[in-house]
């Protein structure tokens, strides 16, 4: 007899309520694409640490919120491709596509008097990456053509569906801890612009790798990636260019004293996006590898993080500078 059959019969009602759960659980945290809202939380510490010196959880959390807020519009906006892409989720998304665009608009209504209640100069830029976020899963861009003007979003355009995801992460992750620390004039612009280019040059390889993922879905609903456009070889060597980039700005920063060694130990990261990746594109790029990449950005900001912390602590000086 088979084990179910001779289970008692509360047991397996149980077991199919926990197989339930957490296939619930699961599509929530595929919805909310948790990995990009921890990923984009945790560089905000990092990067308003570096430049402001200021960890500010309260920063963090309102990247959170409006990183969730992106990524929920873009579940509900984007269900015919994540159906063909096997995105999980993306059927609750289907029955409830009304609820959650209703509820996201309510969050951010209500996140945002919370949030200028307590820091106001954030607000306009807070309601600055929200709008971005609308012009990237809706069709609000006027685009010319040939047959007069139509609208597109960003995601539907060659080159600014990349950058404007780049650009969100700028924002958030960099002009969040600045405008909240009041700290724009004191800010060095040669460090600010050394770890802008290195961030958005690093950044779009997830945005790439991402679309290497989503190629078939994308290719069927004319979303023009640059795997889609150019052939995944070419995105590959795109990838290993902006890797590269990153890494020279990195470099150049570091040689005209714009960053110290503390910021050259990020490094680490393309020569590990690198090692990471380049195995799995060989056999094709899965959901779960995309979530683990992204995992490896956190970890890698959580060490830079918790490093420096115990450096500080040991007395040691904060920065090191070439022939300093």
């Amino acid at each position: 007899m088979s084990a179910t059959r001779d289970a008692p019969e509360g047991s397996a009602t149980t077991a199919t309520g926990s197989v339930a759960s957490r296939g619930l659980l699961s599509d929530a945290l595929s919805i909310a694409r948790y990995h990009i809202v921890l990923v984009a939380m945790v560089a905000s510490l990092v990067f308003g640490f570096v430049l402001v010196g200021k960890r500010s959880l309260f920063v963090a959390a309102l990247v959170g919120v409006d990183w969730f807020l992106i990524n929920l519009v873009n579940r509900v906006t984007d269900i015919a491709e994540d159906l063909k892409n096997g995105i999980p989720g993306t059927e609750r998304v289907a029955r409830r596509r009304t609820a959650l665009a209703v509820g996201s608009v309510a969050l951010f209504v209500s996140s945002i008097a919370l949030s200028h209640a307590i820091a106001p100069a954030l607000t306009p830029w807070r309601v600055a990456v929200q709008l971005i976020g609308v012009a990237y899963n809706y069709r609000v861009l006027p685009v010319p053509g040939r047959g007069g003007v139509s609208f597109s979003r960003f995601k539907e355009l060659y080159f600014f569906k990349n950058f404007a995801s780049s650009v969100l992460f700028v924002l958030t992750c960099f002009a969040y801890p600045i405008v909240e620390a009041g700290a724009w004039s004191s800010v060095p612009r040669s460090a600010l612009v050394t770890l802008v280019v290195f961030f958005v040059a690093f950044e779009l390889t997830y945005e790439i790798l991402y679309d290497l993922r989503d190629l078939e879905g994308d290719r069927a609903e004319g979303v023009p990636t640059y795997p889609v456009v150019h052939g995944p070889l070419v995105a590959r060597r795109i990838i290993d260019g902006l890797l590269a980039l990153a890494a020279a700005a990195l470099a150049i920063g570091f040689l005209f004293r714009a960053v110290g060694v503390r910021e050259l130990l990020m490094l680490v990261a393309p020569a590990a996006q690198l090692a990471f990746y380049r195995p799995r594109f060989a056999r094709g790029l899965t959901t779960p590898d995309c979530v683990w990449l992204t995992h490896l950005g956190t970890i890698e900001l959580l060490v830079f993080l918790a490093g420096t912390e115990v450096w500080r602590r040991a007395g040691l000086p904060d920065n090191v500078w070439l022939g300093g």
